[in-house]
């Protein structure tokens, strides 16, 4: 039986959960698909779910990047004790920094819009 180290499993996840926020991110910005969100939102509204399924999506957006953030963090600070070289990061860190610069974007441009009447 082959079990996986920990820090193996944990990188997955903080993989794969920013790889579901910047899928869910590009189905909101790119034309195309976003007319598809926009349909599957207006199906929702038929059934009053619309409301649940938008709080819900804003609630998993905060949440997954502060859980994918804090693993990162816990997952470099067990290299650094262990002594393993901080290069064994770099794809997990280069996606972390990709999406909060992203994150950071996406308000700035909300902020400026609402800042222009």
């Amino acid at each position: 039986m082959d079990i996986e180290h920990p820090a193996i499993s944990s990188r997955r996840i903080v993989r794969a959960i920013l790889s579901a926020n910047l899928f869910l991110f590009v189905l909101f910005v790119i034309p195309a698909t976003h007319h598809w969100v926009d349909r599957g939102f207006f199906a929702l509204r038929s059934i009053n779910v619309e409301d649940v399924v938008g709080l819900s999506l804003q609630t998993w957006l905060v949440a997954s990047t502060i859980v994918a953030t804090l693993l990162f963090g816990l997952i470099a600070l067990k290299n650094r004790t262990s002594g393993k070289p901080v290069r064994s990061l770099k794809p997990e860190g280069i996606l972390l920094l990709s999406w909060w610069i992203i994150v950071v974007g996406a308000c700035a441009y909300g902020f400026m819009l609402g800042m222009g009447g």
